[in-house]
């Protein structure tokens, strides 16, 4: 009687989920391989002391319910032994993961030297992985499966070859590895930046021009000026260049007068002060103290351009120069300066002969100082001068 209520008591304290529900076992929680490898190298064959890149990727299952936990402690380019074959160098790249599975990879650089090898195969040595399937049965309860072995497939080597004999079909030597998928990810990322930035920039510079246009319209139907100083000074170059491929057959006063005309219009850009415009006759010619603007293909009347900046003028520019001025532009006033004083005594003076040294040098002068302002008032250079820096205060004419 005794024995019989024990028996009663044990069996009202187990529960009834015990009974009527039987521990899973592994093989009905993994239904699929938990874990698959494979070998890939970067050539086919190879020569004795030529290195070769031999990778091992690796995918084992992860989920709610399995998680196979694999050794890597052995596969490590410092552990592993793949004789004959020398470790040369070694990586691990980042894991991967894609569904239930995650991918990981390990990269070797190997070399065989044992001449002994030539003109056959050799097979890459036997590697097991060691693993555990850890399987979750009840909210926070786990069972640790016991030490499984997972030997990888076989992997051969030809040396002085073409592919190896159990080779299924031929490799080709593309390098597909993880740390090229994230190369290429953070590349993709940095051009859809460039690309956004790009089109942002695109955009303000579309706005910045349309802006212009408007503003330019608005000036002309004013009866402002009709160029800016870039296209006066790209005028003013040209008519430099002009007098400069006719002066190599002796200086006249004419080319000496057009020289002074256009000086004085770089001039008066280099100093603040405005050049005059006005529209000009369809036959008008430079010369007499004005440089005759052209439009495009014909287009429309020309403009004249001209200025009575002197060489008094720039002088006085240069004595209001601070001491901290910038020495450039001190320099491109006194090339301004002596060229206009040149190209006067030319024109005014009281010789009859004309200077040729003189002249030319002055006309060198001429030529590199407009150049330099072109590049100072090309566009955005002055809109960037006008946000960083105060401009200057016009030279006021005595």
């Amino acid at each position: 009687m005794t024995r019989l209520l024990l028996y009663s008591l044990l069996l009202a304290g187990v529960p009834d989920a015990a009974w009527s529900q039987p521990a899973p076992t592994v093989e009905q929680m993994v239904e699929v391989d938990p874990i698959r490898c494979w070998w890939r190298t970067s050539v086919g064959a190879v020569r004795i002391g030529e290195t070769f890149g031999l990778t091992l990727t690796c995918a084992v299952l992860e989920n709610e319910a399995v998680q196979v936990v694999p050794d890597e402690s052995r596969l490590a380019g410092a552990v592993i032994s793949l004789a004959p074959f020398e470790i040369v160098d070694s990586a691990h790249p980042q894991d991967l993961r894609g569904g239930e599975r995650r991918f990981f990879q390990y990269d070797y650089t190997l070399r065989i030297i044992n001449p002994d090898a030539i003109g056959s195969d050799v097979p890459i040595p036997i590697v097991s992985i060691h693993y555990r399937v850890s399987s979750r049965i009840a909210a926070n309860a786990s069972v640790q499966g016991r030490d499984l072995t997972y030997i990888l497939p076989p992997q051969s080597m030809r040396v002085l070859s073409l592919v190896t004999a159990d080779a299924p079909d031929i490799r080709d030597s593309s390098d597909e590895r993880f740390s090229m998928v994230e190369g290429l990810t953070l590349r993709a990322g940095a051009l859809d930046v460039a690309a956004i930035t790009l089109a942002a920039l695109g955009s303000l510079m579309v706005i910045v021009v349309l802006a212009r246009l408007v503003a330019g319209r608005k000036g002309a139907a004013a009866g402002e000026h009709l160029m800016g100083a870039y296209a006066v000074l790209r005028h003013a170059g040209r008519e430099l260049a002009a007098v400069g491929g006719v002066a190599d057959q002796g200086w006249t006063s004419e080319l000496a007068a057009r020289s002074l005309a256009a000086a004085r219009i770089a001039a008066a850009v280099a100093i603040g002060r405005p050049v005059s415009q006005q529209p000009a006759r369809r036959d008008a010619a430079s010369g007499a103290g004005r440089v005759v603007a052209k439009k495009l293909f014909g287009r429309g009347a020309p403009t004249a351009l001209w200025s009575t900046v002197t060489a008094e003028s720039v002088a006085r520019a240069i004595a209001r120069q601070p001491a901290t001025a910038d020495p450039d532009r001190r320099q491109l006033l006194e090339s301004l300066q002596s060229a206009l004083v040149a190209f006067a005594w030319a024109q005014y003076g009281p010789g009859e002969t004309i200077d040729r040294t003189s002249l030319d040098a002055a006309l060198a002068s001429a030529e590199a100082a407009t150049s330099r302002l072109k590049l100072d008032h090309l566009w955005p250079r002055p809109y960037l001068r006008r946000l960083t820096m105060s401009a200057p205060e016009p030279e006021h004419q005595t």
